[in-house]
């Protein structure tokens, strides 16, 4: 079976929070922790987290024994945290699951159903869609690996997901959608209602 990894992207400082975002609690445990259970659900014990702001106080938080990938240039935006994690990842999988740690109403069935769909067709791309476009979640082959690992400023894998991701690799995921920018999303999301969360 094709070894699938993961990276939980959560370098970002969260300044439209307030407060560290990765550690607001969402059902008694922190932000970072669901997404991480979420990666554990698709692939156990291969789960890696990228952190950057607040690297310390989040760690402290985390699963002993769980990979952490320290980025020091976080502030230059997503596709930097990506590149990090891509070099810092370990083993050599033959693809890697990326998740962002704010995206709150992901479920794990959903990410096990793309996975399974790109352990059939390991040397593809798989991803989300959403909001009329591919996104994350999404699973890169081993063959995109190096082009990952050569990202750089805020755009992150967009464009590769737009160039690798035809209609038959996209897997409809409306709520990746949703993420939490704010205490008011949080608080919305608790409260049942829609947040005001647009998707990576």
């Amino acid at each position: 079976m094709p070894e699938l990894a993961v990276l939980v992207l959560a370098a970002g400082a969260g300044r439209r929070f307030g407060t560290i975002k990765q550690l607001a609690l969402v059902g008694g445990e922190p932000l970072i922790c669901r997404a991480i259970a979420l990666a554990e659900a698709v692939a156990p014990g291969a789960v890696h987290v990228v952190l950057g702001a607040h690297r310390m106080q989040i760690a402290a938080r985390l699963p002993p024994g769980l990979p952490v990938i320290a980025c020091t240039d976080w502030a230059e935006g997503l596709g930097t945290s990506l590149t990090t994690g891509m070099v810092g990842l370990h083993g050599q999988p033959d693809g890697v699951l990326v998740l962002l740690a704010d995206q709150i109403a992901l479920r794990a069935e959903a990410l096990q159903a793309l996975a399974a769909r790109w352990r059939a067709a390991p040397t593809y791309a798989f991803c989300a869609f959403y909001g009329g476009q591919p996104g994350v979640p999404a699973i890169f082959p081993r063959r995109l690996f190096a082009e990952l690992a050569s990202l750089r400023g805020e755009r992150g894998a967009k464009p590769m997901l737009r160039r690798e991701c035809g209609a038959n690799a996209q897997q409809a995921m409306p709520e990746a959608a949703i993420d939490i920018d704010t205490v008011d999303d949080l608080a919305r999301w608790h409260a049942g209602a829609p947040t005001a969360g647009t998707g990576p």
